[in-house]
């Protein structure tokens, strides 16, 4: 039982392993399905659970399949309470599952506070842990103090993460974000280099973690690598589905800002390409994040049929409040971009972007894609050269809305009782 959970949260959940006929093993491989937030997963989820009677499980993972299923059925927000009011009763490797599922619940709402107590009491529980399990935590936890801001601890509890599990790739991951957000990009690239299982296919994160070096090459400058990074590696998908082309939106958009307009020709035919890979998306949308990413693919290639089937979408399944103040600007800045309309793209995207948390999912260097927009946006309006804006902009320390990373940056909200209570775990916050 311990086991595969625990190749759940490495990422290595292995199907062989699997026993069809294990009511256990089936919610293991719904949990999987939900933290894809792809919609067919999240029916095979439903399905999957449907068919476990609730007497077929140990009692404690009752309410887990019951979180599961509801966030399966679009509710994460109930799951996600219920997986945190399980946690703090939890231990062992059910407190491990739970607290995985909660975090990456937290993830996709994108809230940093819900992801900071879901690693507190993941830490707290550690000693009722078998050691990969305790390691493994440790990384969830590395990662939710660098998107609140916590960047030595964040190092710290990578660190000893990896020193448990050399191959806890998340943990690596945390890492690298640390890096990058404090503008260490040479030793983001070496830590993602020299990690030790090497990047084959097979690998977990394998396309995210190239991103992450094609991030690094855009903070040094490197167009042009970036590019190469791009076409070499970012593009060499495992699998079908839309996980595996956020990432080369991500970057493709970042080298459109950044390059000018003979880079942009070159990049018509990728754009065109990724708006196809997306085409699928576009029939089944489910999830904001990835929305906006398939939003510029279909804007960038001109599919004006699919980006609007993509906005119509978002604006049933979403609260009309959330919509209208996040979710459509973001849209619509994102449209006026690429038509080259900056003033509306500038104005759509500062409208968004005066919430201090989105709530859109995603990781605070991926969110950044956003605050890029608007700042090129201004550049072109100005005249200047967005290529040498947005480069200033990632080297500095100190300025403007892009620049809020510093160790200082606190979360929102529920600020001061995590700072508390990350000294009370011996992880004090420098």
């Amino acid at each position: 039982m311990e086991n595969i959970v625990e190749d759940l949260v490495a990422l290595r959940l292995d199907p062989g392993t699997v026993r069809d006929t294990d009511p256990f093993h089936g919610l293991v491989v719904a949990a999987e399905g939900v933290t894809n937030m792809e919609a067919a997963r999240l029916r095979e989820a439903t399905e999957i659970l449907e068919a476990i009677a609730p007497s077929a499980l140990a009692p404690e993972y009752r309410t887990t399949r019951e979180a599961v299923l509801s966030w399966a059925r679009g509710d994460l927000v109930a799951a996600r309470e219920m997986l945190a009011s399980s946690l703090r009763d939890s231990g062992g490797e059910h407190a491990l599952l739970t607290g995985f599922l909660a975090h990456m619940a937290d993830f996709s709402l994108g809230d940093n506070e819900g992801l900071l107590e879901t690693g507190l009491a993941l830490i707290e529980l550690r000693s009722t842990m078998a050691r990969r399990a305790a390691g493994l935590s440790d990384g969830l936890f590395a990662f939710a103090l660098e998107e609140c801001g916590h960047y030595s601890a964040a190092i710290s509890a990578a660190e000893r993460a990896m020193s448990i599990n050399h191959d806890d790739v998340y943990a690596l991951h945390a890492k690298v974000h640390v890096l990058q957000r404090l503008r260490e990009f040479e030793a983001a690239k070496e830590s993602i280099s020299r990690y030790s299982n090497g990047w084959g296919e097979t690998e977990p994160m394998r396309i995210h973690m190239w991103w992450h070096f094609a991030i690094g090459l855009l903070g040094e400058g490197e167009l042009d690598e970036a590019l190469r990074c791009y076409q070499l590696e970012v593009r060499r998908k495992t699998r079908a589905g839309a996980r595996e082309d956020l990432d080369a939106v991500a970057l493709l958009w970042r080298l459109e800002m950044l390059g000018g307009p003979e880079l942009s020709e070159m990049l018509v035919p990728h754009w065109l390409t990724l708006a196809e890979a997306w085409a699928g998306y576009a029939a089944d949308p489910n999830y904001i994040f990835n929305d906006l990413h398939a939003a510029m693919a279909f804007a960038k290639a001109e599919d004006h049929r699919r980006f609007d089937r993509i906005v119509a979408s978002c604006r049933a399944r979403e609260s009309s409040d959330f919509f209208h103040s996040v979710c459509r600007p973001l849209f619509d800045g994102i449209a006026a971009f690429a038509q080259r309309d900056y003033a509306t793209s500038a104005r759509e995207m500062s409208f968004a972007l005066e919430r201090q948390q989105l709530g859109i999912g995603g990781s605070k260097v991926q969110q950044k894609i956003f605050h890029w927009t608007r700042d090129a946006a201004d550049a072109h309006l100005r005249g200047s050269n967005p290529r040498d804006l947005l480069s200033s902009h990632t080297h500095a320390r100190t300025n403007g809305v892009m620049d809020n990373d510093s160790e200082d940056h606190r979360p929102h909200g529920r600020a001061g009782s995590g700072a508390a209570r990350l000294s009370g775990v011996g992880i004090a916050d420098s």
